[in-house]
């Protein structure tokens, strides 16, 4: 049975959803709501949020004139999703961890944005595709976090999301799966670089096996990329250019794209590798020195 406010407000099958998707993404904006659960209905999108704003079980983020609408859950949201059965064992939150866990400060919130339209992309994406699948986008890092071990020191690793999706085959389908690593250019690029050797260490070790239920050993048979997106070209040229240099150099296991470009076509032919940088950046070399 659908939840119900006392006053006003029945919660329906999509407006649970709605509640759901804003505890995992944090803060969501009014086109990221109206692509995910009202694709194609624009006006019904922003009727149904305004009641349920209205209702009390989510909020606005104040804003200036002229700025999108961002919208968080509320604790009369959470809680009418947990009364209702929709929350599960591992995300029961107090008052206080809810708090803590809504709160997004001025400079992140570019950050988780960008998060947001990245997944956006890629779920409208695949929705109208016929070769491939979402079957999970994550962006809550405490279901997939890792630690590894570099030097003496073990270093954690908090993914901006991960992503799993299936290729659909005449014979038989095919599963991938990503982690998500989402730059707006606050991190040095020694940085970025840093968390990458990082997913290779948790290749390597047989980490991510382990995570997959499989055992240390079996690395190859659980094999994932990391997916990282850029503010500009000159970035994702600069990171390629970076993972070049560094020992052993990466080959295909980091793609890299600008928000720009993953937004606009996720699927397209817009990643890049530190292999394909290399017989770009050698082609215009040869092609001005010959």
């Amino acid at each position: 049975m659908p939840a119900t406010d006392l006053r006003n407000v029945e919660l329906r099958e999509r407006d649970v959803s709605l509640l759901a998707d804003l505890l995992e993404s944090r803060v969501m904006t009014l086109d990221h709501v109206r692509s995910l659960h009202f694709p194609g209905k624009d006006e019904m999108a922003k009727k149904r949020v305004q009641r349920l704003k209205a209702a009390g079980f989510i909020a606005g983020r104040p804003r200036r004139i002229g700025e999108p609408l961002i919208l968080h859950l509320t604790w009369k949201g959470y809680a009418s999703l947990k009364e209702a059965g929709h929350v599960g064992d591992d995300l029961h939150l107090t008052p206080k961890a809810f708090k803590r866990r809504m709160a997004v400060s001025g400079m992140t919130l570019t950050h988780e944005l960008m998060i947001g339209d990245v997944r956006t992309a890629f779920t409208t994406a695949m929705r109208e595709n016929k070769r491939f699948e979402l079957l999970d986008f994550d962006v809550w890092p405490r279901r997939y976090d890792f630690s590894v071990h570099r030097g003496h020191a073990s270093v954690p690793m908090k993914p901006d999301g991960h992503v799993r999706f299936m290729e659909k085959g005449k014979d038989e389908d095919t599963e991938y799966d990503f982690f998500l690593e989402v730059d707006t250019g606050s991190e040095t690029l020694e940085r970025v670089v840093e968390k990458c050797l990082n997913y290779r260490e948790h290749f390597r070790s047989g980490g991510y096996a382990e995570s997959r239920g499989g055992k240390r050993d079996e690395q190859k048979a659980y094999p994932f990329r990391v997916l990282v997106i850029v503010r500009s070209a000159e970035r994702r040229n600069n990171l390629a250019e970076r993972l070049l240099q560094t020992q052993p150099p990466f080959s295909t296991m980091i793609l890299v794209t600008t928000q720009a470009e993953c937004v606009r076509d996720p699927l397209g032919d817009i990643w890049m590798t530190a292999a394909a940088w290399r017989e770009t950046r050698d082609f215009h070399l040869r092609s001005i020195t010959e």
